[in-house]
């Protein structure tokens, strides 16, 4: 897994944590983990979903004092999308 390319969703989770961000989306811990998968394991790609990004802007902002912006579930530089992907 080190090799494997870095996504939106594995920056947020290593920033917030499986926990957190299923608290405030919630979802289970395993739909969380989902958002790492590639698209045709079952997986968001790498994406976050939109539906929940609110929800996160608000629980980083109200528990942590964090600001996040929608444009920080884009891919940063040397991230990318799993969409299609069988690794």
């Amino acid at each position: 897994m080190a090799d494997d390319p870095k996504t939106p969703a594995d920056r947020l989770i290593e920033q917030f944590g499986v926990d957190r961000l299923a608290t405030w989306t919630k979802r289970h811990r395993s739909r969380v983990h989902a958002w790492t998968w590639s698209t045709v394991k079952g997986g968001t790609g790498g994406v976050v979903p939109p539906r929940v990004r609110a929800l996160i802007i608000e629980g980083a902002h109200r528990d942590l004092g964090a600001e996040l912006a929608y444009a920080d579930f884009e891919p940063k530089d040397g991230e990318v999308y799993l969409l299609g992907e069988a690794a």
